[in-house]
């Protein structure tokens, strides 16, 4: 492990950079952002398919600059962290490793557990935050933004149905190809090539990773098992078991990656606390255009129910 390194933003909130060993020992990287000393309630933080942690910095400012002790890091396999296959998209690890990361955030002296821990997940992750605010008792609150709910409908409506049994065909072949020690086979996430396959059709949201291009941490390639798990990945029946954690959605109006109209028929199944918070533009315009109609909307969420100084 090396040494937490501190560094203080231009509001004096302090971003220090942490690593922590998950259960089966693989190595996660990613930023503790704090606003002043002493114990806070919490959020720990996850980006979405094929991202990095910097896609997401600015969300993390925002929380902790209103009183909170922030967690961001990248998955596995993803930017600095650890973990093989590379640009692997699991959600089953995903998860585990989130749960890991609560445990490490709330053992940290920025976090003060008896608060519990509020849970920030965009696209992807989004889905994952609702699986694991449904099942983890120590997650307060939800953030779901622009979230994958249902992977087999949004599946019918990215990709064609000779696309989808492409995938699953080159799939197969990838697992007989893996036994036999050949490298995963890969896809890339964006495309200009509309012939070619490719994670999300239709244009590079260039402004939404720019960033973690600048930053050198992003890598437009996933594993085409990558793929598989995408169309299968099943949230949303998760939903009614939420139970009394309160739960935000945050969704766009134009969404074509995680559709709009799913998110809001998977949204009708929450029972608990809810709020649905919307913005007119596309999936990606979350991170930049439509910022203050996302980040400020989330923020409050945690402090309405999360205790703040």
């Amino acid at each position: 492990m090396t040494e937490p390194q501190l560094r203080h933003d231009a509001d004096s909130t302090t971003v220090r950079e942490v690593e922590f060993r998950v259960e089966d020992a693989t190595v996660l990287r990613g930023r503790l952002h704090t606003r002043g000393p002493g114990g806070r309630a919490g959020i720990v933080m996850c980006h979405g398919f094929g991202g990095v942690a910097s896609h997401i910095d600015h969300y993390a400012a925002l929380f902790a600059d209103a009183g909170f002790a922030v967690l961001v890091y990248d998955h596995r396999g993803f930017g600095a962290s650890d973990g093989y296959p590379r640009q692997e998209v699991d959600p089953h690890r995903q998860l585990a490793d989130w749960r890991d990361a609560i445990t490490f955030a709330t053992a940290q002296p920025e976090f003060d557990d008896r608060y519990g821990v509020g849970i920030w997940g965009s696209s992807f992750a989004g889905g994952l935050a609702v699986v694991l605010a449904a099942n983890d008792p120590r997650v307060r609150c939800v953030v779901a933004q622009i979230p994958n709910l249902s992977g087999h409908r949004n599946a019918r409506r990215l990709y064609t149905p000779e696309q989808i049994e492409r995938i699953h065909r080159r799939a197969a072949i990838d697992r007989a190809a893996r036994r036999s020690g050949a490298a995963p086979a890969t896809v890339p996430i964006f495309s200009t090539d509309p012939a070619e396959l490719c994670v999300f059709p239709g244009p590079i949201p260039t402004p939404a990773i720019a960033a973690a291009i600048a930053a050198g941490t992003w890598t437009n390639t996933a594993t085409l098992r990558s793929m598989e798990h995408l169309v299968e990945f099943e949230p949303c029946g998760w939903l009614t078991h939420l139970n009394s954690t309160p739960l935000l959605m945050i969704i766009a109006e134009d969404d074509r990656c995680t559709f709009t109209d799913i998110q809001r028929d998977c949204y009708e199944l929450v029972g608990g606390t809810k709020k649905l918070s919307s913005y007119p533009g596309g999936h990606f315009e979350a991170y930049t255009t439509y910022f203050e109609h996302t980040g400020p909307p989330a923020r409050d969420w945690f402090i309405r129910h999360l205790p703040t100084p």
